[in-house]
């Protein structure tokens, strides 16, 4: 694993989206290596430090916790250099069980990996 990568749980995956799209149907299509791609929301409601996590599909499937978006939030502001992968889907191998998502991320310009 790269040195400077790190995991986080994707939060919000029980939601549907703004335009109707189901975050469990898009979860279902994401597989580990896939990119993601981040996305600031400073103007969401909820928080101003929103970072949403979309799939490579562009499909958004939940968002950074706030406890790790502020300090995140701020990188991306800053315009460093982070690169996003789908670590995991959790609840993957059980019939009918909500999924969730673990993204491995870099901010120091390198693409994740995967453990071995």
């Amino acid at each position: 694993m790269g040195w400077n990568d790190f995991s986080l749980p994707v939060v919000g995956v029980q939601f549907e989206n703004e335009d109707g799209t189901s975050r469990q149907d898009e979860l279902r299509l994401c597989r580990p290596g896939e990119p993601i791609w981040l996305e600031r929301e400073p103007g969401n409601p909820h928080d101003r430090n929103a970072v949403a996590v979309l799939s490579d599909r562009r499909v958004k499937v939940g968002y950074i916790a706030a406890r790790h978006a502020c300090w995140l939030a701020s990188k991306i502001d800053r315009e460093y250099p982070v690169h996003g992968i789908v670590e995991r889907i959790k609840g993957a191998s059980f019939d009918d069980c909500p999924l969730g998502m673990i993204v491995r991320l870099n901010m120091e310009g390198d693409e994740p990996e995967l453990a071995a």
